[in-house]
């Protein structure tokens, strides 16, 4: 990617804000980057300090399961933008063509700045309403779903998140240019993967102003108390202003993950099970009026009780008595590890290359084998009775593919050679070990 490393020290200064804003300032939508995309070095630093810190810390480093599993939900979002091609801003674009009240100056330090609070002050309504509707929540709580906190989860995030800020942005398209939209929202995800350890737990008094680790890890928690707070982005004044706040208690332990916790590393699986728990809240009520609440008001919500529920009814899970966590052999670690950077490397090579010049044919069959390959691996470590069979297949076809099918323009040679090799191995071994059974 057009990305040096270098760069990460200058991203972890715009994390903050604290960068030069005439770096991110754009006459048009043509010339800005995707900037969270393109911030990988930044992420693998972050996970580097991260897990040093733990070390240092006494803690447990990162699962490799958890961690893989989130990473892949990352690229199935990014994946799915590819094919929104944008259309996610449709709205706001249309609204802002037609209706704008003033353009405002996009070069703007002032106005920057003001852009970045009111588009916090918009990521606060959307991310309240992920968690206060229940059809995105069906959608949001993926991001969720881990029972760790760490910077992995900070980019494990629904295919359709994006689609669910659509209204709640809107109201800015009358003064705030798209351009101006789109680089707060990609700086916002940026400052939100660092707050999402356990590593840190205050920042002093900047605490009062700014969304932090530990207030985070409340948001993140399936305790009671946990539930329904701290929704900020950057900001947490918000959540101090519409009564969303919730201190963190040291003393406290938290229980991550879903109230109701799914166990997978699936990444599909965690992406669209909830989607049966709405249809079945749905199918459960009776009349018209309560099957549309159902879908608009809280998960908790039932006939008789306020938007959200009531708290003597939601459930709160005072602590599992163990995580999720399958055991396989250290070479199947290895091998999923080596599969799973295969996967990045052949996602991110193709993200490099301009849309003039692949076809949609090509970026479906790529993508498929993306999914194809995030979704082989998670059910190898759950080790799911037929993974075995699915990952030969995946490996096999894949070869077959790159052998004897006109090779991918976006892969040079050697790459194809890696593949093919890789590939070929694998095949050779689940063949082996389907035969020994």
């Amino acid at each position: 990617m057009n990305f040096e490393i270098a760069n990460t020290t200058v991203l972890l200064w715009d994390m903050f804000y604290l960068g030069n804003p005439h770096r991110h300032m754009y006459k048009d939508i043509k010339h800005l980057p995707h900037i969270y995309a393109q911030a990988w070095p930044y992420f693998l630093t972050l996970l580097v300090l991260e897990n040093g810190l733990r070390l240092w810390q006494r803690k447990e480093i990162l699962r490799l399961n958890d961690s893989i599993t989130s990473m892949s939900h990352a690229i199935l979002q990014e994946c799915a933008k590819l094919f929104y091609r944008g259309s996610e801003h449709c709205l706001y674009f249309w609204i802002y063509n037609n209706y704008k009240i003033c353009e405002l100056p996009w070069n703007s330090v002032a106005f920057w700045y003001f852009s970045a609070i009111a588009v916090d002050f918009c990521y606060y309504w959307m991310h309240r309403a992920s968690h206060e509707i229940h059809i995105f929540w069906a959608q949001h709580q993926v991001h969720h779903s881990s029972e760790e906190f760490n910077v992995t989860v900070g980019i494990r995030q629904s295919v359709f998140q994006s689609l669910v800020g659509i209204v709640c942005y809107a109201p800015l398209a009358l003064f705030v240019p798209p351009v101006l939209l789109l680089v707060h929202q990609q700086l916002s995800l940026l400052y939100q993967i660092w707050i999402h350890t356990e590593t840190i737990t205050t920042i002093g008094p900047l605490d009062y102003i700014l969304n932090t680790p530990a207030y985070h890890r409340v948001h993140h928690g399936s305790n009671l108390y946990c539930l329904d707070k701290n929704y900020g982005g950057v900001l947490i004044i918000w959540d101090r202003i519409f009564g969303t706040f919730q201190d963190f208690y040291p003393d406290k332990p938290i229980t991550y993950g879903l109230v109701y916790q799914k166990n997978a590393f699936n990444p599909l699986s965690l992406q669209f099970f909830y989607n049966l728990n709405l249809y079945y809240k749905w199918n459960s009520m009776k009349g018209w009026k309560n099957k549309l609440r159902s879908v608009i008001k809280g998960p908790s919500w039932i006939p008789g009780l306020s938007w959200t529920g009531h708290d003597g009814r939601r459930a709160s899970v005072a602590g599992r008595r163990k995580k999720y966590d399958v055991k396989i052999s250290y070479a199947l670690k290895s091998y999923l590890l080596v599969h799973f950077i295969a996967v990045v490397n052949g996602y991110f090579t193709l993200t490099t290359i301009p849309r003039s010049e692949i076809n949609i044919t090509c970026l479906a069959i790529s993508m498929f084998y993306v999914v194809w390959s995030l979704t082989s691996i998670g059910l190898m470590f759950e080790k799911s009775s037929w993974s075995t069979c699915f990952e030969c297949s995946r490996c096999l076809t894949i070869f077959v593919h790159l052998i004897y099918l006109e090779p991918q323009p976006f892969l040079s040679a050697l790459t194809v050679v890696v593949y093919q090799s890789l590939m070929g191995t694998s095949v050779v071994v689940w063949a082996v070990l389907c035969l020994m059974r």
